[in-house]
């Protein structure tokens, strides 16, 4: 038992004594000479400026110090510098002349890069010194690197890197096996010249603990900020804040690595406006020596766009709902290659609305672009100006009268066709509810794709106030303007929640329902050439449509009498006396507009009012926001209805007699003020009756027959010969007064 313990006693003071020989007889500075000269040979100039020397607290290691790094070709102006680097090395090894690192510690290194005015950057001299040189300059860096080397302090010989080593002397062999990995205290700085952009990026920290290129997991943990001064693009200096944490794996080949638990939060801020972002992620990439391949996990917690706008230096929009767009979420799969990249499935929030789909890149190189959408729904006036506050100042009378010219409104930009030509997607959008304008919209559906230049809605179909629309448009910006085209086909759309929604049921109300199938195209450069050029038709139908304010049967029983043929009805009431009801039943409605020239015009319009058929002919214009229309009458039976008023004489039956006309602004509407008879349309009326009159009683005195071809009912019969001589006669009289 003594002896064994003697054995193990004398075993531990050799393993002593070995230690300390290393420490006392192995100088680290014999590594220094070598290293300048590897880096010479190479074109940088390498300046270890402090000496190596032994860390034996807390672990046994070699610590560098104050390191420059430069051009071979401008020494004095350094790239980077080293304040100072920790090796912990292993001990055992060091018997064998090995040097195996367990912990690389780097701390106060830094690196400025600038480009100049002219683009050339400081690091280009790195590689540009071995591109130009001759092999006669090589081998001269190459000789220098050798003489450098055999500076030793312990004036023993060193030769060049490639050639062999005698087994056993000090700094031979240079092996590293790395195991954890700390960088402190890290900057690098980019000064670009020409833009006048300067961007300062400092590593806090960054720890590679269990760091192995075995495939085994490692964790990772960094801090970092970055400091960005581009006026072009900040009004202010953008400064970023990183923290990161993640387990990693490396393949021996390094051509496989993966990320896994990571979390990462971003802060942006710009001195005035800060915003955060947090995201956990997960990412396997393979391939990296041959074809790239990753796939992977994201998840972005709700973040506020307004606060990250501003962060960044950016116009903030103003939106009618204060919180809109303060919530942002989402969370996908992503698969990806070099050339494509998916997000799938991915689940988006944007506020109170919720997505679900796909966004996928399928070719890179062609920009070709995949998005399928599902929401619930969305309430697009959330998101858009809020409205301007009346402006009572502005018509006060207290005003100056010598007020500053308007500024001149600025020229109207071209339609952006290179980009429209550059578009490669295919976009399906399905929404179960969307209010836009304050018109509200179900089961929308929307197919679009983009190639090539042309743009092909293929369908857009929606149900709205129990009606039905369906669409289909194409956009061609292949040539040197802008063609477009559409078709539209809408059903059963009911108008009075429709004119409620929209604000215009005060001064118009309208009920039942309306169909319509419109046709347009137009052309152009500017966007609003596309309005001003458009030609289009559409043929619309009514069922159950009421008009009001406006009763026109009381027009027309207005206008009988006037000319005193009214009847006297069962109540002894005239059309002056009767109650009539503030609006009118439309029967039977149909017709067809055109637009052309930013006109609508009424080609056809009928409607049944009662015993009345209704008629329009007018235009609406769109460019001076005015409309003009004649509404003609006819009347199908002696009686209006009812409830109207019946006429003496056949005089009034299947005559088409435009009285009514409605004249106004479409800013300012009013049709009780811009509907009524028409002077002078009523004043020819008037003679018109009156010659009427005047026949038929000259006829009577004459003799004629069947009372001017009235039966005793006042049925018409048809004219004899003494009917047609008199209004003959009358012709030329009133011919001749009239001239």
């Amino acid at each position: 038992m003594k002896l064994v313990l003697k054995v193990l006693l004398g075993l531990v003071l050799l393993v002593v004594l070995a230690v300390a020989v290393v420490f006392l007889w192995l100088d680290p500075n014999v590594f220094k000479p070598r290293i300048e000269a590897l880096a010479s040979e190479q074109g940088v100039h390498l300046e270890i400026r402090g000496d190596l020397s032994w860390q034996f607290w807390p672990s046994v290691g070699i610590e560098i110090n104050d390191i420059a790094l430069a051009s071979a070709q401008t020494p004095n102006e350094p790239l980077a510098s080293l304040a100072s680097a920790s090796l912990l090395v292993a001990t055992r090894p060091l018997f064998d002349g090995e040097l195996v690192v367990e912990h690389l510690l780097v701390e106060g290194a830094r690196v400025d890069l600038v480009s100049d005015a002219q683009g050339r950057g400081n690091w280009e001299n790195l590689t540009r010194a071995n591109a130009e040189a001759s092999p006669e300059d090589l081998a001269r860096a190459k000789a220098a690197g050798a003489d450098r080397a055999t500076a030793l302090p312990s004036g023993e010989e060193a030769s060049s890197s490639d050639e062999p080593k005698p087994e056993g002397e000090s700094g031979q062999a240079l092996k590293l096996a790395v195991e954890r990995i700390s960088i402190a205290d890290t900057e690098v700085s980019f000064k670009d010249e020409a833009k006048g952009s300067h961007t300062k990026a400092r590593l806090a920290s960054l720890v590679l603990n269990g760091f192995n290129l075995e495939d085994r997991p490692f964790d990772l943990s960094l801090d970092a900020s970055a400091e960005v001064n581009d006026p072009a693009a900040f009004a202010k200096p953008l400064v970023a804040e990183v923290h990161l944490e993640a387990q990693m794996q490396v393949d021996a080949a390094i051509n496989r690595f993966v990320l896994a638990g990571g979390q990462l939060a971003l802060t942006l801020g710009d001195g005035a406006s800060q915003a955060r972002v947090a995201t956990e992620f997960a990412l396997t990439v393979e391939g990296l020596q041959e074809q790239l391949r990753y796939t992977g996990q994201l998840a972005v917690e709700p973040v506020n766009l307004k606060a990250l706008l501003a962060s960044l230096g950016q116009a903030v929009p103003e939106t009618a709902r204060e919180d809109a767009l303060t919530r942002l979420s989402f969370s996908t799969d992503v698969v990806g290659s070099k050339n494509a990249l998916t997000l799938a499935p991915l689940e988006m929030t944007l506020d109170d609305t919720t997505f679900s789909g796909e966004l996928a890149v399928t070719d890179i190189s062609k920009q070709a672009l995949l998005v399928t959408l599902a929401g619930n729904s969305i309430n697009v006036d959330h998101y858009l100006p809020p409205p301007a506050p009346d402006a009572e100042a502005g018509s006060s009378s207290s005003a100056p009268k010598g007020k500053a010219p308007a500024a001149e409104t600025p020229p109207e930009a071209p339609i952006p066709l290179e980009p429209i030509r550059a578009l490669n997607a295919q976009v399906s959008l399905d929404l179960a509810k969307a209010i836009v304008n304050k018109l509200t919209f179900e089961n929308l559906r929307l197919r679009l794709s983009a190639k090539d230049g042309l743009v092909q809605l293929s369908e857009a179909s929606l149900d709205t106030y129990q009606g039905h629309l369906q669409a289909d448009a194409t956009f061609d910006a292949r040539g040197n303007k802008a063609k477009a085209a559409f078709n539209a086909d809408m059903a059963g759309v009911r108008l009075q929640p429709l004119l409620a929604d929209l604000e215009m049921n005060e001064k118009v109300q309208l009920t039942g329902a309306l169909n319509l199938d419109a046709t347009g195209t137009t052309s152009g450069v500017l966007a609003s050439e596309l309005f001003e050029k458009l030609v289009a038709e559409a043929r619309f139908s009514g069922a159950e449509v009421t008009f009001a304010p406006i009763n026109v049967e009381k027009y027309f029983c207005k206008m009988v009498s006037l000319v005193r043929d009214e009847a006297q009805s069962e109540d002894g009431k005239t059309s002056e006396e009767r109650e009539w009801p503030e609006f009118t039943p439309l029967r039977a409605l149909e017709g067809r507009v055109n637009i052309r020239d930013q006109k609508v015009t009424v080609d056809n319009f009928s409607a049944g009012v009662e015993q009345l058929l209704l008629a329009t002919q007018g235009n609406l214009d769109l460019a001076g926001q005015t409309y003009d229309f004649r509404l003609p009458l006819t009347l199908l039976e002696k009686a209006t209805s009812e409830q109207g008023c019946t006429v003496k004489s056949n005089y009034w039956l299947n005559r088409s007699l435009s009285l009514l006309r409605c004249k106004g602004s479409l800013e300012n509407l009013q049709p009780l003020k811009d509907c009524g008879l028409d002077s002078k349309a009523l004043e020819s009326l008037t003679a018109d009756y009156a010659k009427y009159r005047v026949q038929k009683e000259l006829v009577r005195k004459l003799g004629g027959d069947n009372k001017n071809g009235e039966n005793k009912d006042g049925e018409s019969t048809g004219q004899d010969d003494t009917s047609k001589a008199v209004e003959g006669l009358l012709n030329r009289f009133l011919k001749k007064d009239k001239e």
